[in-house]
């Protein structure tokens, strides 16, 4: 799959991936007329942040150890004898303040910061970032680590926040110093296959679990079938853990997502499916016999993203459905969600 899928569906895939659909509501990304990345992230960053200064910024309580006049919060007694402020009407006094110089206000501001200088970053995209980092003054501007978002502080009131952060992390992970500019370029990360691989797992994911709440949509672990006196081995067994298990009252299908640059392996100018997926998927199923029920004749897909080759194979393979299919990304979203509804279509319960 060569890595062109549009901006807009780029950016679903990211919001059913982080499970924010109800917070991307606020961005309008409709009117953006660029194809880069870059401006993508800038716009929703913008969107955002002007959101959350509209509703009012978190705020938190820093620590705060000081000689003051007066007293305030805890006396640090052994200080202030030590320096004899008592004599000069002064305490060295440890106090809580609340202030919205909080780690979570601290990315954004530095992801505005960073991101502003990216050298291909459109003028009027740039102009608002800058304008927006300014409007955050007195809030601290670390440099953009990921050791920066391991303070983050998740609060159960605060998912718009999450999301923004969610936007912040990737972002800091496409960052590249520009050498020659002094400034930063933003690294195409459709091409990092491990990367967009979690990304399109935990899309399908969320869409058929946020889409299709008539069926029962689960990640599961799956035992091995082993004969009995194997016990004392199994640890050296691989896991199985299934990408998505959809569920109705008499089917269940198990769907593995998988993404690649080219969806199809090629062998002497002959095009075939990866074969070790087509292994691990068929591990799945014979391993699910055992349970009985729907299970012991469970339905297998490989799912894979394109955007040039359709594909809809259909076989059965010792008493199982197993499908490969394709879905298009580079259609409009709103033929996207038809495609992925009438995948999963036989499955109603």
């Amino acid at each position: 799959m060569t890595p062109s899928i549009p901006i807009q569906n780029l950016y679903y895939l990211l919001i059913y991936s982080w499970n924010r659909l109800a917070e991307s509501e606020v961005v309008n990304i409709s009117g953006i007329d660029s194809t880069r990345q870059v401006d993508l992230f800038a716009s929703v960053l913008a969107q955002g942040v002007r959101h959350l200064i509209r509703r009012g910024l978190e705020q938190g309580y820093q620590n705060y150890q000081e000689t003051i006049p007066g007293i305030r919060g805890r006396i640090d007694m052994a200080t202030t004898a030590r320096r004899a402020l008592a004599a000069q009407g002064l305490a060295h006094c440890e106090f809580d303040e609340l202030t919205t110089n909080t780690a979570n206000n601290q990315i954004i501001r530095s992801t505005l910061y960073h991101l502003a200088k990216v050298s291909d970053l459109d003028g009027q995209l740039r102009k608002q970032l800058v304008g927006l980092y300014r409007e955050l003054d007195g809030i601290d501007c670390p440099p953009l680590k990921k050791s920066l978002f391991r303070r983050v502080q998740h609060h159960g009131n605060a998912r718009f926040y999450r999301f923004l952060l969610n936007v912040c992390e990737l972002v800091a992970a496409g960052l590249l110093v520009d050498q020659e500019e002094g400034g930063y370029r933003f690294r195409d990360f459709l091409r990092d296959e491990k990367l967009m691989a979690r990304v399109y797992e935990e899309f399908l994911f969320n869409f058929y679990r946020t889409e299709r709440p008539d069926l029962s949509i689960t990640k599961e672990r799956i035992s091995w079938t082993v004969e009995p006196g194997s016990s004392s081995d199994m640890a050296y067994l691989p896991g199985m853990e299934t990408d998505i298990s959809v569920r109705s009252k008499t089917k269940t299908l198990v769907i593995d997502a998988k993404y690649y640059v080219r969806t199809l392996t090629s062998y002497y100018d002959t095009e075939r499916i990866h074969s070790s997926n087509l292994y691990q998927l068929f591990a799945y199923l014979k391993n699910m016999e055992a349970r009985g029920g729907p299970d012991a004749h469970s339905e297998g897909m490989l799912l894979y993203p394109t955007i040039e080759q359709e594909l809809r194979l259909n076989y059965r393979i010792q008493g199982h459905n197993v499908r490969i299919c394709t879905v298009n990304l580079a259609e409009n979203w709103k033929d996207i969600k038809e495609e992925l509804h009438d995948i999963v279509g036989c499955m109603t319960l």
